[in-house]
């Protein structure tokens, strides 16, 4: 086990090789490998080395050949990382819906806020002062039409569409980050982009 230690602390594991060669100083320093990877497990805090670690010293304790232990460690581990990476790769799909589907809730956002609301605030201004040449109780004339929506307040409904988009960002990013990391709290970076996104949509429709 030591000697497969050392192996393993000398090659390339990207993340995990200082800890892997802590881990080499800790038995060379006269730890047992217990301890050692006790101590490794504790660095890392991650759940598949938890596993690995607590398979491998259960297995010392009661024989001495571990090799079949050590391969079905590795086949379990290689096996856990082969499922999240199909599953990664199946849920960005979902991902970009999610993002194009903000998108096109902010395109609607800016339709409204730029074209249709200022037509219904100009039209209801026109038929307002529109008053000769109509029928009285005529409602099919212009100022029948725009008779009932009296004064647009085109901020209002903008600050109204603004708060709308912020809560639909927050939303869609913690639904983002659950189903592409599988937890709500790493939806906060979804909802961060979602975020930045609203605000230069709003930016570029004030200045419109």
């Amino acid at each position: 086990v030591v000697g497969s230690i050392r192996r393993v602390a000398g090659s390339n594991l990207d993340a995990l090789s200082d800890d892997l060669r802590r881990t080499q100083r800790d038995i060379d320093w006269g730890a047992d490998v217990s301890t050692a990877l006790r101590r490794l497990e504790r660095r890392l805090r991650s759940p598949m080395t938890s596993r690995a670690v607590a398979l491998i010293t259960n297995a010392m304790r009661a024989s001495g050949d571990i090799a079949p232990v050590l391969r079905i460690a590795a086949d379990e581990s290689r096996a856990t990382w082969s499922l999240r990476r199909e599953r990664r790769q199946v849920m960005v799909t979902y991902l970009i819906v999610i993002y194009i589907s903000f998108l096109v809730f902010l395109g609607i956002i800016a339709s409204l806020s730029v074209s249709f609301i200022p037509a219904i605030e100009e039209a209801a201004i026109s038929g307002g002062g529109s008053t000769g040449g109509e029928i009285p109780g005529a409602t099919g004339g212009p100022s029948g039409i725009t008779e009932g929506l009296g004064d647009i307040d085109a901020s209002a409904y903008e600050q109204l569409f603004f708060h709308a988009a912020a809560i639909q960002a927050v939303c869609s990013g913690l639904v983002a980050g659950q189903l592409g990391e599988g937890s709500v709290r790493d939806g906060v970076k979804h909802v961060v982009v979602l975020l930045v996104l609203t605000l230069a949509a709003f930016v570029v429709i004030g200045a419109m």
